[in-house]
């Protein structure tokens, strides 16, 4: 079989270093299996916002399409139907209209690799994103962490060193005490390694740390579940799920020989969980999206025959990306 390749590589400038992403897009995923029961119709419903070679796509379960959508990264669906996104090289966050059409400039931090993650608070008056910046004269407070502002880009309230934010129903956060942009967690967990919920008063927030006993190695990326009892997050670089007391700590994914994950998102009914995941598909390595159940008697192991690969119209893998899902 002749597989074509198209490699992306994305070099993201973090503090005094660098981290080397590479991805290929979905020509190089093999043709599904037919008898594949995560294919079948109704498994997994709705659309799924998602990063692709640095432009956003939506990929519908149903009809299978896959359509590119507009320039960006990481997106954040609204409740309007736009779409909140970083630029292509991390310096900018911005919303894009329904149809695509039209691009309204939130933040520009002027600094490539400065704004990660974002996520729009439940009553969509603020916005939350990871601010990383270096160089450049600072618009906001805290220069690396998490800074939440209004709708305008109106400073609001930050949290220093703490990363990756996402919102409960009741307008708290979680937050991660590391940041990583690939599940890849650092040698020396930080003075803040674990899950916080954070509490926003004033322009400041307190920290409760969900399991103190994750620490290390420092659990990364979080996501809630629709009813807010529950995140999953990544540790050791495979998928897990906590409850928000801390207790029921699950594994989700399971490694076939050298799959990580990263990125997550829950399905509006909360029952599954799709998660960039980068391995060796076959003859090559790039990233692909695996869509789990949220509640397992054992860790899913990621194989290629697995039925966890939502496919296009093609039957190509959905992949390419890594960064924000939104499932909508």
């Amino acid at each position: 079989m002749v597989l074509k390749f198209k490699s992306l590589v994305l070099f993201f400038l973090v503090f005094t270093s660098s981290l080397a992403f590479t991805s290929c897009d979905k020509e190089d995923s093999p043709k599904k299996n037919p008898d594949d029961p995560g294919q079948q119709a109704g498994v997994w419903t709705g659309k799924l916002l998602h990063d692709w070679s640095a432009s956003v796509r939506e990929y519908n379960f149903s009809t299978k399409a896959d359509p590119e959508l507009f320039a960006g990264r990481m997106p954040h669906r609204l409740a309007d139907g736009s779409t909140l996104h970083t630029s292509e090289y991390f310096e900018r966050l911005e919303i894009t209209n329904a149809n695509g059409t039209q691009k309204r400039v939130i933040y520009n931090a002027n600094e490539t690799s400065a704004v990660y993650a974002p996520q729009v608070s439940p009553d969509g008056t603020k916005i939350a994103f990871t601010h990383l910046k270096v160089y450049n004269p600072s618009a906001y407070p805290v220069k690396k962490g998490t800074v939440i502002i209004d709708m305008n880009g109106n400073y609001v309230a930050g949290i220093p060193d703490v990363y990756n934010a996402v919102w409960l129903p009741d307008g708290r956060l979680v937050v991660a005490g590391d940041f990583s942009s690939d599940g890849y967690a650092p040698s020396t967990p930080s003075a803040k390694a674990g899950l916080h919920i954070a509490t926003i008063t004033g322009n400041t927030a307190t920290l409760t740390n969900i399991n103190p006993s994750l620490a290390n190695p420092t659990p990364l990326l979080p996501s809630v579940s629709p009813d807010g009892k529950r995140v999953a997050f990544v540790l050791n670089k495979h998928l897990w799920t906590i409850n928000l007391d801390g207790t029921n700590m699950k594994q989700l994914t399971a490694s076939d020989n050298d799959n990580e994950e990263s990125f997550s998102v829950w399905s509006p009914d909360g029952k599954h969980i799709a998660v960039w995941s980068y391995k060796t598909f076959e003859i090559s390595y790039y990233t692909a999206i695996a869509v789990v159940p949220s509640v397992v008697g054992e860790p899913v192991v990621l194989t290629n025959e697995a039925a966890v690969w939502p496919r296009d119209k093609d039957g190509y893998r959905i992949s390419g990306g890594r960064g924000n899902l939104s499932w909508k």
